[in-house]
């Protein structure tokens, strides 16, 4: 028995309480949220995953969505957030027994606030390939202007 058993042994170490306090330190590595939530449960929230880009005249919005159709998307702004929702199906195949089941089905929906207004009348949305692109006009109060100085 070495020293570190016996200290181990004279403080009542437990197995399952280290076990616990490992599971505790991993859940706070992955707490991106900053809400107390794991990683993989904000991640089973997240979908569609997005990127926003943005230039001096524009943002674009990027979603992730395989499996959706159009028709099952529902895209809204208020002010500047905008809204997405949607259904994401999964075909039934009869007497289906699953071996393993990754991919996700049903409602979902997920709101972001944009960095600045929207031009609304001049939005466009494309699906190509599992991807949403919504392009978002800045509106004309928030788009640059050219002072011209005078002499």
């Amino acid at each position: 028995m070495t020293a570190s058993d016996s200290l181990q042994t004279r403080r009542g170490w437990d197995p399952l309480n280290e076990l616990s306090r490992l599971q505790d330190e991993v859940s706070r590595l992955f707490d991106v949220t900053g809400l107390g939530k794991p990683f993989l449960a904000y991640r089973e929230r997240s979908f569609p995953l997005m990127n926003v880009v943005s230039t001096d005249r524009e943002s674009v919005l990027l979603a992730e969505i395989p499996g959706v159709e159009m028709a099952d998307l529902d895209i809204t702004i208020a002010g500047n957030t905008l809204t997405l929702k949607g259904v994401r199906r999964v075909d039934k195949v009869p007497e289906e027994k699953y071996y393993r089941r990754e991919r996700g089905a049903g409602e979902f929906g997920r709101s972001l606030e944009l960095p600045h207004k929207v031009d609304v009348d001049k939005v466009e949305a494309t699906l190509k390939d599992g991807v949403l692109r919504v392009r978002l006009p800045k509106a004309v109060e928030v788009l640059p202007r050219r002072i011209e100085v005078r002499t």
